[in-house]
């Protein structure tokens, strides 16, 4: 490594007494040790600009006709040091700085309420969108098979490429694959996200690092209030009727179904009791059933009463 202090020893001899041939020579060899920078540095004549200009400035400063005796103690070691340094920043601007990672780019898809998204992908995989779900994924598709679910829900089919590993994130999970199909459903409003496998095995991880593999029929379910992470059977079949427009809620709160009618039909619905968020029913649906059908349904099995006013919905009824 280049020893700076000897260096600055050695200017400020040769303005004040002289260099010996060695010292000379050292300082020669210092000079054209410049030359010696990488290939993938600035060109050759910018290379040189610099040098020329830096070893000016630096004999500006040593061949100056003043003698010693009229320099202050203070400056005799000052101005030596400030050469080296200004050497030292132009070898700086030279050096190629560390790259930037570039960061990913991203392209989004939002499927609007009432409808439902279809889209094939360039590796041959195909997508679909519940209502009012979004979604993005990697621009650069063809190296990162990367899908991030921001909201709702979303069935994937997914064609084999071994050498390019498909992955898909929620706010807590992250779900790998090789090639399968299996619908995920993480709605920002809810707790709980869902897995469901339809063919194929995937791995689920969740924030704690905990992983499962899953096979077809097999689902879990990750509540982010709880930090649970528990593994079922689930009729996948149902999980993912969805994209034909048969709507199966087996077990679900009257929050979660709240939700998806929401999703579906764009309307507005809220609780005159939040204690009735958390009761737990089961409903089956077409979603070209106009929502006062489904309502009535539900009053029937939930003993609930609902009022309609504009787009907001209102359910009322007594905590389970």
């Amino acid at each position: 490594m280049l020893n700076h202090r000897y260096i600055r020893f050695l200017l400020q001899k040769q303005q004040q007494e002289g260099l010996s041939q060695e010292e000379e020579l050292f300082l020669q060899q210092w000079y054209q040790s410049l030359d010696a920078m990488p290939a993938n540095m600035p060109g050759a004549e910018e290379r040189t600009a610099l040098k020329e200009a830096s070893w000016q400035q630096l004999s500006a400063l040593y061949e100056q006709p003043v003698p010693v005796k009229q320099l202050s103690r203070w400056l005799r070691y000052v101005w030596p040091a400030a050469a080296i340094l200004l050497l030292l920043i132009g070898l700086k601007w030279l050096l190629p700085s560390s790259p930037t990672p570039a960061r990913p780019s991203w392209v989004a898809l939002e499927c609007p309420a009432g409808k439902r998204l279809k889209m094939a992908l360039p590796d041959g995989s195909v997508v679909w969108l519940n209502s009012g779900s979004s979604l993005r994924y990697n621009a650069s598709f063809h190296s990162h098979r990367e899908f991030v679910v921001n909201n709702g829900e979303v069935f994937f089919e997914v064609a084999k490429d071994a050498a390019h590993p498909f992955v898909v994130h929620t706010r807590n999970l992250a779900v790998q694959v090789l090639g399968t199909s299996f619908n995920v459903a993480a709605y920002t409003r809810l707790v709980k996200e869902k897995i469901t496998v339809t063919s194929g095995n995937v791995q689920v991880t969740d924030p704690q690092q905990r992983k499962v593999v899953l096979g077809a029929g097999q689902q879990v379910v990750y509540n982010s209030r709880l930090a649970t992470f528990a593994t079922q059977t689930a009729n996948a079949a149902q999980s993912n009727s969805w994209r034909n427009g048969d709507i199966y809620l087996t077990n679900v709160s009257l929050e979660e179904l709240a939700v998806k009618l929401e999703n579906i039909y764009g309307y507005q619905i809220r609780f005159s009791n939040d204690k009735m968020k958390q009761c737990i029913n089961s409903l089956h649906f077409n979603d070209k059933e106009p929502i006062t059908k489904v309502l009535d349904l539900l009053k029937l099995i939930d003993n609930i009463t609902y009022t309609v006013r504009n787009k907001e919905i209102v359910i009322s009824g007594q905590p389970c």
